[in-house]
């Protein structure tokens, strides 16, 4: 198979073209799915959620001996070379060579898990999931008990209270080598479909939301005052944890969100901020992060 550079970063597994014929070997619907591109290689149609999904399906299980993965219906599909970018950044910026001793917290964890799965089969690191949403809880922990290896590494805590971050989650006397968190995008329901039309629009489509890609349950996808909001809870939340965790970051979709959140951190004298940028394909994201203690 040729390999072909996605931008990911260096250790991404995913970071090369797809081996669809192994893929097909733990999700068999997963060949109806495949299509050719006039230069005649393999591939799937990103605009339909359920061949994304199978896609992503067949990446985490055939990789990482995961079983029953399954999200909720209509919620966001994790992009496991993505999501796994930020487990290999992460790594980075924790610096730490006894990389089984190291604890993260993952706000929002949702339905599949995703970043546990990665961080703990990858890095070997423990986890707790932080979630608001039951019915996102009771499928995630419905994965765990699937995979019984991961039984021991993943907890999974409700978040109680939609108004904190970490408040009500992190117990006395823990302590994490790091937090991540990839925050809700939106601002509100109506910003959410703005930008859905405009995005089907760009790709000559004639629906909406209900044949698109860009799906996701309201609690993944929209906060009031958007990412901004979030993420600045999220730096006060940590500074009353700040003898509790060593470093807390945070996906940014939007650049020109990094300078108010970066003026903030500046403010309170917290050291070592660091931005770092991450590409998949054409795709830019950045990861914010702050050191505490």
């Amino acid at each position: 198979m040729e390999k072909s550079s996605k931008n990911l970063h260096p250790k991404n597994k995913f970071n090369q073209d797809y081996d669809f014929a192994k893929l097909i070997k733990h999700v068999h619907i997963l060949k109806k799915h495949i299509v050719q591109t006039p230069d005649g290689r393999k591939t799937i149609d990103f605009k339909n959620p359920n061949s994304v999904f199978l896609l992503n399906k067949a990446l985490i299980e055939s990789n990482y001996s995961i079983k029953g993965w399954e999200i909720l219906a209509g919620s966001l599909c994790p992009s496991i070379p993505g999501r796994l970018n930020y487990i290999h950044y992460l790594a980075d910026l924790i610096g730490k060579n006894d990389s089984k001793n190291i604890r993260v917290l993952d706000v929002g964890s949702g339905a599949s898990i995703i970043y546990p799965i990665l961080g703990n089969k990858e890095y070997g690191w423990k986890f707790v999931g932080s979630e608001t949403h039951k019915p996102s809880i009771s499928q995630a922990k419905e994965i765990i008990s699937k995979n019984s290896e991961l039984y021991k590494d993943i907890e999974i805590r409700e978040q109680e209270n939609a108004k904190d971050i970490l408040k009500g989650i992190i117990r006395p006397g823990e302590f994490y080598d790091a937090v991540m968190c990839n925050p809700p995008f939106f601002k509100s329901w109506n910003d959410y479909q703005t930008t859905v039309k405009k995005k089907n629009q760009k790709l000559h489509k004639e629906s909406d939301n209900e044949t698109s890609n860009f799906q996701g349950l309201p609690n993944e996808l929209w906060y009031p005052g958007g990412e901004q909001k979030f993420i600045t809870q999220l730096i006060y939340d940590s500074f009353a944890f700040k003898n509790q965790i060593k470093i807390c970051s945070s996906l940014v979709s939007n650049k020109e969100t990094l300078r108010p959140l970066k003026a903030i951190l500046e403010y309170h004298k917290i050291r070592n901020i660091q931005i770092t940028k991450m590409t998949q394909g054409n795709k830019i994201t950045r990861i914010l992060s702050w050191q505490l203690s």
